[in-house]
């Protein structure tokens, strides 16, 4: 995870200083994979006071943001 607030911030400044669509796309992409590695940890459940059960928010939330990232680089891999 801090790996890729590292990263995030990299390209967040790279696209302040360099606005351009790709760059955008490498923000978000970086950070939908920073919330797949935050949700998917078993501890977040616990410390957001969830209970741990089979159908709550945390059992589709890490696929939602892997998606997203799925999505950013199919765009960028269709412009």
């Amino acid at each position: 995870m801090v790996t890729l607030v590292a990263l995030a911030g990299t390209y967040l400044s790279l696209y302040r200083r360099l606005p351009n669509p790709f760059t955008l796309s490498l923000v978000v992409f970086c950070v939908a994979l920073l919330l797949y590695a935050l949700t998917s940890n078993p501890l977040a459940p616990a410390v957001l006071g969830f209970r741990p059960t089979p159908f709550g928010p945390f059992t589709f939330l890490p696929n939602l943001f892997a998606a997203v990232a799925v999505v950013v680089l199919l765009y960028q891999s269709q412009r």
